[in-house]
């Protein structure tokens, strides 16, 4: 995803589409350790070539493979980011994080591009298979609201067979 200026200017005034699939996967993987595989992106968009700037409009499309957080099974993950990024020939004209200074005379979106799809990646997943989450483990087990409140119940009849006789105790003391 590099373009030479030169190359460009035959283009200005003029809108350029992009149309590119490209391999992020390692990247991803290196910078994300959650990221355990990653479609290749689909990269669109078009790009207009103004004389001091370089404006490209950007869709990315694809798909990550995370881990879901309740059961560590591959969730997929699908992404739709859609971004317009702008690039300067001078330092001073650099007003946000969406302005980038060119390398010379190259434009490299790939960085940026990388950058986006790392800020896409969510913090967490969970997968919509729930037959595989985890209901028990070593002394706890998932249970339902209506189960809980029938143990509250039953712990509030059953007595202590240890403290059955005092109960009475009181009740022996005024006769």
């Amino acid at each position: 995803m590099k373009w030479s200026l030169i190359q460009l200017q035959k283009y200005r005034g003029k809108k350029v589409s992009i149309e590119q699939e490209i391999d992020v996967t390692e990247y991803l993987k290196e910078h994300n350790h959650d990221v355990r595989s990653a479609s290749l992106v689909n990269v669109s968009g078009s790009m207009t070539v103004r004389q001091d700037s370089v404006s490209i409009s950007l869709v990315l499309e694809g798909t990550f493979v995370l881990p879901c957080a309740r059961t560590f099974e591959d969730v997929i993950y699908p992404y739709h980011i859609e971004s317009i990024e702008t690039y300067v020939d001078k330092e001073e004209k650099v007003l946000d994080e969406t302005h980038h200074l060119m390398d010379g005379d190259k434009i490299d979106a790939l960085p940026v591009i990388e950058e986006l799809l790392l800020l896409e990646i969510p913090m967490q997943v969970y997968s919509d298979n729930v037959d595989n989450a985890l209901s028990e483990g070593n002394d706890w087990n998932v249970i339902t609201e209506e189960e809980l409140e029938q143990q509250a119940k039953q712990a509030e009849t059953k007595v202590d067979p240890r403290l059955a006789g005092l109960a009475d105790f009181f009740d022996k003391k005024e006769n």
